[in-house]
């Protein structure tokens, strides 16, 4: 990378930096058009005045000396981009069961995912995995994640009969 400025995408807690400022502008653009209700919260603190507070959370594109984000930025130089990084649809689920096996939490999503959130990102039709958690509610999370909503809703049954196995109570 050159010695010129970083364009740094803060996208709520997400700071990506980019090498052309265009990148940058592009990605806070979708990111925007993906999150329309920080928008409405970012406008919302706007109205009741508190413009201070909305300016920390609405997305923008800052420009940084290099050598800033080298000493400031998670990465350094390897981790700005100079393309445009992959977004796609991934469909989330997680289940948390008692020792008993009853449900204790149930979540599931499906939402526009960039390859920088890196907890979240996948290429894969569908991934699950369970695991028991220790202390006093040993909960057993099932996780499931993927980019086909079949292949999702199989790998769900799958790791839903797993966690009940963990907990002691499945087939």
């Amino acid at each position: 990378m050159n010695e010129g400025p970083v364009y740094v995408a803060v996208l709520m807690v997400h700071e990506q930096p980019f090498a052309t400022k265009e990148l940058a502008e592009a990605v806070a653009a979708q990111w925007d058009a993906d999150h329309p209700e920080e928008l409405a919260a970012v406008a919302s603190l706007r109205a009741e005045g508190l413009d201070h507070v909305a300016d920390r959370k609405a997305t923008r594109v800052e420009e940084w000396p290099a050598d800033k984000w080298d000493r400031q930025g998670p990465g350094g130089r390897k981790a700005v981009w100079s393309r445009m990084p992959d977004r796609r649809i991934v469909h989330q689920a997680l289940m948390a069961y008692s020792p008993d096996g009853s449900i204790s939490h149930e979540f599931q999503s499906a939402a526009p995912v960039w390859e920088f959130q890196t907890d979240s990102y996948t290429t894969k039709d569908a991934e699950w995995r369970v695991e028991r958690r220790p202390g006093p509610d040993g909960l057993t999370e099932a996780w499931v994640r993927g980019c086909s909503e079949e292949a999702v809703a199989e790998a769900y049954v799958r790791a839903r009969q797993e966690a009940l196995r963990v907990c002691g109570v499945g087939q």
